[in-house]
This record gives structure tokens, C-alpha cells and sequence, in this order.
């Protein structure tokens, strides 16, 4: 009898292990089977935000998109778009606005921008969302998570589902299945990602490729941010049916967006707008010199001074051709740490025209000043695309600041001098370095390319006056000719090889500032499944010919940057505890630098802490110069939505030498 029952209870165990594993396989394939790409695809959707601000502080200024709630008397606001989407395979999409409405009183405004993608999950995908959310209906993701299938009404199951690790990059929720297909019918998501807690409802659309995006999207967020805390209600309809014509450009009125909303407002909402036709009429008519002063405060003094300082500043123009993009100049956010560069402050500067589909010119102006160093940098390229179909373009660039020391020319002056004289306290082996350059690029394929053109350099002595006591001369500058060739195996998606080869113009050139340089380089970002990646570089370099006088040695591809950027820009592939004067001081390197990325590896399982970390590194690099060799640095890196933190080790000749910190603001980079 015990023993019967107890086959009967395994046969039920087996018979619910195999409905489980047969529905979760069918949501796994259900993209598959509806075949088809959506690239291309389109849909018409309105969008409604509400916004309340519970709790408010100073710091809300340095917020991107949210300082002018920080000036708001009012706690409520109202936000519509009507907007026409278009779909890529890759999972993004582009939207194009046509008309909206908002609650602000002055200038059209539009908050928390980061939040809108929510709305639009790829539940089918890997990631949620371009690039961050493990989607929990993935099969390369159900390792991530548990979950449970339950029996509902008819042919519809429910499924729960929570993650094996409480993570930053996964969610928790349920949703409603059709057992014989595998489409999910709707669904719940709740999770936590850059700051912002939400829970997502969403649901599905019914037949072909639009049943894999949402059909509807209710989403309730919160933001919590040093005192300050801001709740928000945000509604989605796609897929809307309707054929009306486009007003001339986005307009900003209730009677246009009267027009493509697909439901009545609610009575509160109408209040908003009521409370701000009713504060505009006002100003109308008590257009008095009192309130004319108040609004120059603070329209034009904070517009042109507090929002430009403390705010990204961005922005279109000719029909969306150009563009501009402008970080904060005074914001604390912008500032990191290293062990070898002090605490180091930085700014960017992007710009843009596009010619033509196949033409265009931008640039990326990167400033930054080093406390530790003293120093201030300065990268200013700009580029300019004639032929974009074979990346053919012609750059001009200009890059100073940088220090670089040489005990050459030191060593030359002390030669016959009186051995009475402090050479310590004369600063004479620093040189600021100034580099121009201008290049042309053309690929002949996507497998070959080759680029040729001129580079001018300039040192001039940082402490100048002793050279003239000693009459020497304090500058010193080559302009030299150079041919690189790119090999592409692969084509773009793969590894990249180049043959680098610079001489000097002798003509051009000062006398005895001649020499012939060679460089090789390779490198291979290796992009993995699951937000994983593997960055592997290795180069070398050498003077094959350089002249008693040509003191300076400066490579393309082994320099220090002491414009460090963020995570994503300059943390992978550099000595982190290198001394600055090991990169001009040798006539060769060789050099090795791997990088290994993923969400998921050691902090992301630890309780709590597990909670806020979004991706982990490890770093491997390893050098040999003629005058050091064997030197290694291993580290260990993590980000957050607060910041970046990284630990690195270097030996010498397999001996411990040095331990480090790495730091930088992270806060509201994605915003």
C-alpha cells in the first residue's frame, strides 16, 4: 500500500516536470515559430506620464531631465505624446513624435527620457531591453531564474518567475501563457535598473510579429535619489488604428492632442491642464514689470547660466541634420580617481552634420584636467565622412597638454656646468606635448583599408627660462609622414590588424629631429551572449632609426590618457598603475591586455550586494620595454548606477610592486 502510493505520487512529480518543461520550451521557440523580422515594422502609439514629486531637494538640479521639477512649484504634471514607432531586429527602435501635450506652464518639456524605453520590451530577446535586463522568457536566461507553472481557466497557464540571485540586470513577476503556442498573453515584470524601481504590466498583442511587442503598457516607477523621491504613472497603447493628418511639426496644445487620444483624460489630469491655461492667462494680463523681473531671473539668468553649467545640454537643428551634445561644465558627477592620476575632472563636447546618407562630419572634443597632475588636456577631432559606405573619411586632430619627460637633454646640459647647481629644482626633463595630425581613411573592402597622412609634434620645456640661461633651446618639433594598412580577417565584426609605419619629413623637419618608427597592433572584442564580452589586445613597437638629437619618443598605440572617460570608454585595455614616464622612455614595447566582462560573476550572488551591481571585469595586461620587463597588472572591476570601482595589482619581474584604486561617477550616464 505505502508503496503504491508513494509510485503514484513520483508519476505525478514526472507528469508536472514534463508539462513545465514542455511550456517553457514552447515560450523559448515561440519567436521562432512566428518567423518573419520586424525591421522595418511600424506602429502609431499614444503615451501618457504622470509625475508626482513627493520629496524635493537642491540636488534634484544636478539630475539630467529633472532639474525643472526642482523648480516647479507644482508636484503634479502631466506629459502626452502621440508618437509613430519603428522597429529594428537588433532590438531597438526609433520614435518619431507628431504631436504632444504637457502640463508645464513654460517651455515644452519632457522627464525621465530613460523611462519611456520601458514601455517597449523585446520579451523574446535576450535582454529586455537594448542592452541591460535579462529577459526571464529567453532560453539562455533560464539559468538565472526559477520558475513555477500553474493550471488556470482553459488553455491559458500561469507562470511565476523570480531570479536565482537577487541582480540589478533581472526581474521578478508572472504572466498568462497559451499552453499549445507558448505566447505569453500578458505579463508582470518588477525589478530595479539605473535608479529607477518599476513594476510593468503589459499586454501583448494577438496575431504574427506584432504579438511580440506590447499591444498595451501600464508602468508604475519611483525614483529615489538623496532625499529626493519622484513617482510615476506611465501608460502605453500601441498598434492604434487611426488615419489622421500630421500637424506642421510637434505642436504643443490640447485641441491637437485632443485628436489622437484614444481615451478621455481623467477629472486630475484635466485639472492640470486647466491649472495651466489658467496660469498662462494670468501672466497674460498682469504683465507687470514685477513679474517681468522675477521671470528674468529665472528664465534667463538660470537658462543661460544654471542649466548650461549644471545640465547636459543637446539639441538638433537644420531638420535634425546637426546636432550637438554638450556634458555638464560644472557637475560633481563628472569626477574620478586613480591611483596614478589623481582625482581627474572631465567634459565632453559632440557635434555633427549629415551631408548626405553616405556623407557627414562630427567631432568629439574631450577636455579634462588632472589635479594630481596639474594638468590640463585637450582632444579636439573632427572628422569628416565622404564616403561612408567604405568608411572613407579625412580627420584633422589636435591633442595638448600632456607631459612627457626626457633626462636627455638634462644630461647634455650638465655637460662642462658647474657641479654647485641644484638641477633638481629646475624642472628641465618636462616638456608639454602638442600633436596635430591630418589623415585620410579609405576601405577598400570590408576586409582591407588603408590610411596615410601627416603628424606634426612640439615639446616645449615646462620650465623654459633655465634653457635660455643655459642657451639652449626650449622647443623642439618633428613633422614626420605616416601609412597604416588594416587587416579585417573577419570583416568589421572581427578582429582588427594594423601595420603602422611613420618617418620622419626630413625637409619639414627640424635638423636632427629624424627617425623611422614601426608598430603593429591587434585587437578582438569579442561580444558573448548574456551581456558578456571579451576584450583582448596585443601590439608591439620600435625606433628602427632615430638620431642623436631626436630625444622624444611617442607611440600611437602605447600612450598615456589622462582623459579618462567612463566605464564603457576608457576602462579596459590600459596600464592602470604604469608611471607616466615608462611611455617615452623606451625605444620598444610589447604589449598584451585582455578584459573579460559579464553581469553575472562574483559580487552578483552575495545577498545585498548582488542587488546593485550590473556588470564585473577582470583585467590582465603584461608588458616589456628595454628597460622593464616582465610587468604585469591584474584587476578585479565592478559599476553600479552610483559608480565604477576597480582594484589593481602590478609585479615586477613576477614580484609584487604596487596596489591601486580606480574610481569614477557613474550616476545618470544612460539618462
Amino acid at each position: 500500500m505505502v508503496l503504491a502510493v508513494l509510485m503514484l505520487f513520483s508519476q505525478q512529480a514526472v507528469g508536472k516536470d514534463v508539462v513545465d518543461t514542455l511550456v517553457m520550451n514552447r515560450i523559448y521557440n515561440y519567436r521562432k515559430s512566428v518567423g518573419g523580422s520586424l525591421e522595418g515594422m511600424t506602429t502609431l502609439a499614444y503615451l501618457k506620464y504622470r509625475l508626482r514629486t513627493d520629496r524635493r531637494n537642491k540636488l534634484l538640479f544636478f539630475v539630467p531631465h529633472l532639474h525643472v521639477l526642482a523648480r516647479s512649484d507644482d508636484k503634479d504634471h502631466l506629459y502626452e505624446i502621440f508618437s509613430q514607432f519603428v522597429f529594428h531586429e537588433d532590438g531597438t527602435h526609433e520614435m518619431e513624435q507628431i504631436a504632444q501635450s504637457s502640463s508645464f506652464t513654460r517651455r515644452r518639456r519632457s522627464l525621465l527620457n530613460n523611462v519611456q524605453s520601458y514601455l517597449l520590451p523585446r520579451i523574446y530577446n535576450e535582454m529586455l531591453y537594448s542592452d541591460h535586463l535579462l529577459s526571464p522568457f529567453n532560453r539562455r536566461n533560464s539559468r538565472f531564474y526559477r520558475y513555477e507553472v500553474h493550471n488556470t481557466i482553459g488553455n491559458q497557464l500561469q507562470i511565476t518567475f523570480k531570479p536565482q540571485a537577487a541582480n540589478t540586470q533581472t526581474v521578478r513577476g508572472q504572466a498568462i501563457v497559451d499552453k499549445h503556442t507558448g505566447r505569453v498573453i500578458s505579463c508582470t515584470l518588477m525589478g530595479e535598473y539605473d535608479m529607477v524601481s518599476f513594476e510593468l504590466r503589459l499586454q501583448m498583442g494577438e496575431q504574427g510579429l506584432y504579438s511580440l511587442i506590447p499591444l498595451e503598457s501600464h508602468l508604475k516607477s519611483k525614483f529615489t535619489f538623496l532625499g529626493n523621491k519622484i513617482r510615476g504613472i506611465h501608460e502605453a497603447k500601441f498598434q492604434i488604428p487611426i488615419d489622421l493628418p500630421r500637424p506642421n511639426g510637434v505642436e504643443d496644445h490640447w485641441n491637437i492632442m485632443e485628436q489622437y487620444r484614444p481615451d478621455s483624460l481623467e477629472e486630475e489630469e484635466k485639472m492640470l491642464y486647466f491649472k495651466r491655461d489658467s496660469v498662462i492667462q494670468s501672466r497674460t494680463k498682469n504683465d507687470t514689470v514685477r513679474i517681468r523681473k522675477k521671470n528674468f531671473a529665472k528664465d534667463v539668468l538660470w537658462g543661460i547660466f544654471g542649466e548650461n553649467l549644471l545640465q547636459r545640454i543637446k539639441g538638433n537643428f537644420d531638420n535634425d541634420k546637426g546636432y550637438y551634445r554638450l556634458s555638464p561644465i560644472l557637475n560633481p558627477l563628472y569626477v574620478g580617481y586613480s591611483e596614478r592620476r589623481g582625482f581627474t575632472y572631465r567634459f565632453t563636447l559632440r557635434g555633427g552634420y549629415v551631408f548626405s546618407p553616405n556623407s557627414e562630419i562630427r567631432t568629439r572634443i574631450k577636455l579634462g584636467y588632472s589635479f594630481k597632475l596639474k594638468q590640463f588636456q585637450i582632444n579636439v577631432p573632427i572628422t569628416f565622412y565622404f564616403d561612408k559606405n567604405h568608411n572613407g573619411y579625412l580627420e584633422a586632430g589636435w591633442r595638448s597638454g600632456e607631459h612627457q619627460t626626457n633626462s636627455t637633454i638634462i644630461d647634455k646640459l650638465r655637460t662642462g656646468q658647474n657641479d654647485t647647481i641644484d638641477w633638481k629644482k629646475m624642472n628641465l626633463d618636462y616638456f608639454r606635448h602638442t600633436k596635430q595630425h591630418l589623415t585620410v581613411h579609405y576601405d577598400f573592402t570590408p576586409y582591407f583599408g588603408i590610411e596615410a597622412g601627416y603628424l606634426f609634434n612640439r615639446w616645449k620645456s615646462v620650465d623654459g627660462k633655465h634653457f635660455d640661461t643655459f642657451n639652449k633651446p626650449k622647443v623642439y618639433q618633428s613633422t614626420s609622414l605616416m601609412c597604416e594598412f588594416r587587416i579585417r580577417p573577419l570583416g568589421y565584426q572581427g578582429p582588427i590588424i594594423s601595420v603602422n609605419y611613420e618617418r620622419t619629413a626630413k625637409k619639414l623637419s627640424k635638423k636632427g629631429m629624424n627617425y623611422e618608427k614601426w608598430e603593429y597592433d591587434c585587437s578582438y572584442l569579442y561580444r558573448m551572449p548574456l551581456m558578456r564580452s571579451l576584450s583582448l589586445r596585443a601590439g608591439a613597437g620600435y625606433y628602427s632609426t632615430q638620431t642623436e638629437d631626436a630625444y622624444f619618443l611617442d607611440f600611437n598605440n602605447f600612450r598615456d590618457d589622462n582623459i579618462p572617460g567612463g566605464w564603457i570608454d576608457e576602462w579596459s585595455g590600459e596600464f592602470e598603475l604604469l608611471h607616466r614616464n615608462w611611455y617615452n622612455s623606451s625605444k620598444y614595447y610589447v604589449r598584451l591586455n585582455a578584459t573579460y566582462e559579464s553581469p553575472l560573476i562574483l559580487l552578483s550572488w552575495v545577498p545585498l550586494v548582488g542587488n546593485i551591481v550590473e556588470k564585473e571585469r577582470f583585467y590582465f595586461s603584461a608588458l616589456r620595454l628595454s628597460a622593464l620587463s616582465n610587468y604585469m597588472e591584474v584587476g578585479y572591476g565592478f559599476t553600479n548606477r552610483l559608480c565604477s570601482v576597480g582594484i589593481f595589482t602590478s609585479f615586477k619581474r613576477f614580484r609584487y610592486e604596487a596596489l591601486g584604486f580606480k574610481f569614477g561617477f557613474e550616476l545618470f550616464n544612460k539618462w
